[in-house]
């Protein structure tokens, strides 16, 4: 195993300066809790949002699910779920710090290194 243990970045919902220095990105979890707007999360090897960019993610509105009425009618029940991501970075390691740019929906996200 290539790290004993890791940080949390805690929750972010907004642009955010995640670790400075070099560090190993580890993982990325998170949803969007915006009913339609999706959510662009793009992570930097840097202190802003500048090259280079390591990764990007792109996360959907709710998800509606629609159901039939069973008794024949035209009632439909709508329920609108967010959609979870997790995504493992096998330790990326980033010589400059972790930059987190979010643009569009209402993302809760955590980002772990070490």
């Amino acid at each position: 195993m290539s790290h004993a243990g890791c940080r949390s970045s805690g929750l972010i919902t907004a642009d955010t300066l995640v670790n400075t220095g070099q560090c190993k990105l580890i993982s990325f979890h998170g949803y969007n809790n915006h009913a339609t707007d999706a959510c662009t999360i793009k992570i930097y090897d840097n202190t802003a949002a500048s090259n280079p960019q390591i990764a990007e993610i792109y996360l959907p509105g709710k998800l509606s699910s629609v159901m039939d009425d069973t008794s024949g009618g035209d009632q439909e029940a709508r329920t609108a779920t967010a959609v979870n991501f997790e995504c493992d970075f096998h330790a990326i390691l980033c010589r400059n710090g972790i930059y987190v740019d979010v643009t569009g929906g209402t993302p809760r996200i955590f980002i772990e290194f070490a």
